[in-house]
């Protein structure tokens, strides 16, 4: 894809790099993820900047040095196909595991639009210094990088498996937040409940999970497509399976959850502490 078709982005400026920030997005001071797409940035500018030859790892890609600014770009490009894209990934985090914290920062700023829907995605319900739920999201990012079998990257779907974690990372220090606010705040008559509210869905895939109801990858396909939106072609294309049959999958079990709701099985189950 011709390199002028990509979209100028904060990440891929059309004039220049961008001028340091002082604040993050939410009007706070740098948090975690700022920083890291400050470090980003540094790294991806300049003469000399930290660069990825995709054309050597899949066909239709840039048989040159792109730097990672304008390759994350590319791997956000519709007409960048998933093979292609997770290649690309598996080459990144091969080098952010064995090349250096420069290719580990290179790995977090490519991820970072990912990493920002995960943040945006429990800002709202979460009370405490929006910092804090940064570094919860980065930490889950990294954490997930770690545990990779980097000699078998290429059957993983990279890019959702590594934001998905970052996503539940987030998710379990919100939902502590609220799990905490509403056993300590005092209630008014202006209070209907807590933040989080205890029938959250995750609140019940969780406990789902750890009743025996739904196995982890059930609950991981019914967050996935009716929570994260995520379309179920793509989620059966990610696994190799058919659709029809991945939907006959969460067919069986959304109504294996449901029964065992109906039948009571999760009265005493939740929140998961």
């Amino acid at each position: 894809m011709p390199d002028h078709d990509l979209p100028a982005t904060a990440e891929h400026p059309a004039c220049g790099p961008a001028a340091p920030q002082t604040a993050g997005p939410d009007g706070y001071g740098l948090g975690p993820l700022d920083s890291a797409d400050a470090a980003f940035r540094a790294l991806t500018t300049g003469p000399d900047p930290l660069a990825l030859n995709p054309g050597r790892l899949a066909p239709g890609l840039p048989g040159r040095p792109v730097p990672l600014g304008e390759l994350k770009a590319l791997l956000l490009h519709p007409a960048t196909g998933a093979t292609a894209r997770n290649k690309v990934w598996a080459e990144l985090v091969r080098r952010a595991r064995t090349g250096g914290p420069a290719w580990l920062i290179g790995l977090t700023g490519v991820a970072m639009p990912g990493l920002r829907r995960a943040v945006a995605a429990w800002s709202a319900g979460y009370r405490g210094d929006p910092g804090d739920l940064q570094a919860e999201v980065l930490t889950g990012f990294l954490a997930a990088v770690r545990g990779l079998d980097i000699d078998d990257l290429e059957h993983v779907p990279l890019a959702s498996r590594l934001c998905w974690a970052a996503w539940r990372a987030g998710q379990a220090l919100a939902c502590a937040d609220a799990a905490w606010a509403s056993r300590h705040r005092e209630l008014d008559d202006s209070f209907d409940g807590p933040v989080m509210p205890w029938g959250h869905p995750d609140f019940v895939l969780a406990a789902a999970v750890r009743g025996g109801v739904l196995t982890a990858a059930e609950a991981d396909l019914i967050g996935r497509s009716r929570l994260e939106g995520v379309p179920l072609a793509q989620i059966a294309t990610e696994l190799g399976v058919g659709h029809s049959t991945l939907c006959m999958r969460r067919t069986r079990a959304e109504k294996k959850i449901a029964d065992a709701i109906r039948g009571g099985q999760f009265e005493n189950s939740w929140p998961p502490m």
